[in-house]
């Protein structure tokens, strides 16, 4: 049985970016799988205009690197949620 550890996190940004993401749970031989979505001023996720896009993900022991793309010039709050699965 494999474990799985979901984390979310919230940010603003636009354009493309690497977000590092500090976790104990997390492994060069990690499975990591990550989506991004917009929130409103309420903290709801919703589709807006705005594309939002996760290009890659790399697992590092220590630590994951999450390259996200925020097609809108100003800044958006966004939420990463993220997949950590060590089996």
């Amino acid at each position: 049985m494999s474990t799985v550890i979901r984390r979310q996190f919230t940010g603003t940004g636009h354009g493309s970016f690497v977000k590092p993401i500090n976790s104990p749970a997390s492994f060069k031989t990690s499975s990591i799988v990550a989506s991004i979505c917009e929130l409103d001023a309420n903290g709801n996720p919703f589709v807006g205009s705005a594309r939002m896009t996760v290009h890659n993900v790399a697992a590092l022991d220590g630590r994951y690197d999450v390259w996200v793309n925020i097609e809108w010039p100003s800044n958006l709050t966004y939420r990463l949620t993220v997949l950590v699965s060590n089996d």
